[in-house]
């Protein structure tokens, strides 16, 4: 009998798999043999290796359409991002020189071509781009795949009792496993807000990653696996008593997911009747059904960056309006919070933007309102879109990544002048609109006491509030760890934002990963957040959790971890409890 082995990653996805092992590659499987060529073969390997990048174009392209329809267009950029690399000079130019004068193998030089951009990506200070190496590994795999006739086991043979084992998924592989129903997924690769992890929680697949070495060691398909995506666990070859408790963890599981249904009709309220309202993410109009069926009082967060992201040209105002109004439609009699593009100068170049430069680091560059306001043109052809939808009076406008008061002064004026084109164009709208701004930067929340005098509401963005407070990259492997949610210096934020927008009586909304986050609710509901914004397959157990929740007594846990310096480990244990 096999000895147990334990696996520690990061969770992506929550939930328990329980199955037979699907090794579906190793890392080590694509390792590629020095292999000389004489002069007369040149033009053959170049022909191969011109095939093989075809054929991998063509593969992702193909794949595009299946992944918008199923995940949305927040993955699409990772197919284009793809296609680019695929076509990057920093690849091609070794490649071709040693084919062509050093008389190499196709698939040696690209082996050696990949291997050299990844090591100057690792030795760039910049974690931006030390998180794209992730990526350059997955295509550069396709590639090599394709240029030696290699490929990986077929997917669609991952049976409902299999948990897959690989060194990395992608989005369109992943769709295929919640098509065959797996029991969930480990890879070597990956953080928990990698597009790996992403594609997880959209599809509700427990998954387990970041594990770097799972596949070098000895597994083998049909070895029993377990994965545990609430606490990052892979158990291999479980023995008896461990695989028994985890069957009862499952089956408590399922008689949870039963009684959720239940609570679709009641109050989002605690125990001694104090009202958090619920509402969702989201980053397509074609999710709405998804809020109007997970018992949401709205949509808090919809994301119209991908609007951008996915065209070779900018969006017209008729078909933004086209979108927001649909949306608005839909979720109506409840409202829903558009936020205004969020992206950066890099994800705009594609479009040729007069001015746009390569940033070294985007993250902290020209995005999201500072990218609006050098464009207002663009700004202004979306603030029309979202004015000419509020017509029912249902919609509030949002903008992301606002650092200074001077930002939302001109934001407002802005505003105004569009409301005063369509008034003389004698368009309807909600001239009382409500405005917010995303609370996601330390300058917005040291400031909000003077941002709230200009706004109607603010939603905190915890994913990219605990990035800049930490300075830690959130997509970076190398400092996943340091990426703490429970750092007393978010919770305090957070507070600190609360009090001054309750003081000026104005509704504060939580829309980061936390708000989905169990172990936060008793602190949301404590400090006092008005409305969590998840995702709408969180609704449901996030009402549950709001409903066991006393909330006198959460005001005092509230007090005890703000106002004391516990541990990590003390706050766990008083957020449980």
């Amino acid at each position: 009998m096999k000895k147990e082995k334990v696996f520690k990653g990061i969770p992506a996805c929550e939930g328990i798999g329980i199955g037979k092992v699907f090794l579906l590659e190793r890392e080590e499987d694509l390792i590629i043999p020095i292999r000389r060529i004489t002069k007369d073969a040149v033009k053959r390997e170049m022909t191969k290796y011109k095939e093989a990048l075809d054929a991998t174009k063509k593969e992702l392209i193909n794949t595009k359409e299946r992944i918008l329809k199923v995940l949305g267009k927040q993955h699409i950029a990772l197919v284009e991002a793809y296609v680019a690399i695929l076509e990057d000079q920093l690849l091609t130019r070794d490649l071709v020189r040693m084919i062509e004068e050093e008389l190499f193998s196709a698939e040696y030089a690209l082996s050696v071509a990949l291997n050299r951009v990844i090591q100057s990506f690792e030795r760039v200070e910049d974690e931006y781009f030390r998180g794209r190496i992730t990526d350059i590994r997955d295509v550069g795999r396709k590639l090599i795949r394709n240029l030696i006739g290699k490929e990986r086991k077929d997917l669609s043979k991952v049976t409902k009792e299999a948990v897959v084992v690989a060194h990395t998924l992608n989005p369109h592989d992943i769709i295929i496993l919640k098509e065959q129903k797996c029991s969930g997924f480990a890879v070597d690769v990956g953080t928990k807000t990698s597009h790996i992890a992403l594609a997880a929680q959209g599809l509700e697949i427990p998954a387990v990653v970041g594990l770097k070495y799972i596949t070098s060691e000895s597994i083998e398909d049909d070895d029993e696996i377990i994965i545990d995506g609430y606490n990052g666990i892979v158990i291999l070859n479980p023995e008896l008593k461990v695989l028994q408790e985890y069957k009862q963890k499952y089956e408590k599981i399922i008689k949870e997911k039963e009684f959720l249904i239940k609570l679709k009709t009641l109050p989002s309220e605690t125990i001694d009747h104090h009202r958090i309202t619920l509402v969702s993410n989201i980053d397509s109009h074609r999710e709405v059904e998804e809020v109007v069926n997970s018992s949401a009082e709205g949509i808090g967060l919809f994301r119209t960056e991908y609007h951008y992201i996915d065209n070779n040209e900018l969006p017209s105002e008729k078909d933004l309006y086209e979108i927001y109004k649909y949306v608005a439609e839909k979720i109506y009699p409840y409202y829903v919070t558009i936020r205004t593009f969020d992206l950066g100068a890099d994800k705009l170049s594609q479009l040729s933007l007069e001015g746009v430069v390569p940033e070294q680091c985007p993250a902290l560059g020209l995005r999201g309102i500072r990218l609006a306001l050098k464009y207002k043109n663009i700004f202004k052809t979306q603030i029309r879109s979202i004015l000419r939808s509020s017509y029912k009076r249902n919609v509030r406008i949002m903008f992301p990544m606002v650092s200074d008061i001077k930002e939302v002064i001109e934001i407002k004026q802005l505003l105004e002048v569009v409301k005063q084109e369509l008034k003389n164009e004698k368009i309807d709208f909600d001239k009382n609109i409500p405005v917010g701004v995303m609370i996601e930067t330390p300058s917005a929340a040291l400031t909000c006491d003077v941002i709230i005098d200009y706004v109607d509401f603010v939603s905190i963005g915890t994913n990219d509030l605990i990035q800049y407070t930490l300075a830690v990259d959130r997509l970076n492997e190398n400092v996943a760890e340091l990426y703490d949610p429970l750092h007393l210096s978010i919770l305090r934020l957070i507070k600190y934002v609360v009090d001054y927008a309750h003081r000026k009586k104005k509704l504060v909304s939580i829309c980061g990963e936390m708000a989905a986050d169990l172990m936060f609710t008793k602190f949301f509901v404590g400090v006092g957040i008005d409305e969590l914004s998840v995702p709408p397959a969180a609704v449901l157990k996030i009402k549950k959790a709001v409903r066991d929740i006393n909330y006198s007594e959460a005001k005092e846990v509230v007090d005890e971890i703000l106002t004391s310096h516990k541990d990590k480990e003390k706050i766990i244990q008083l957020l449980k409890e």
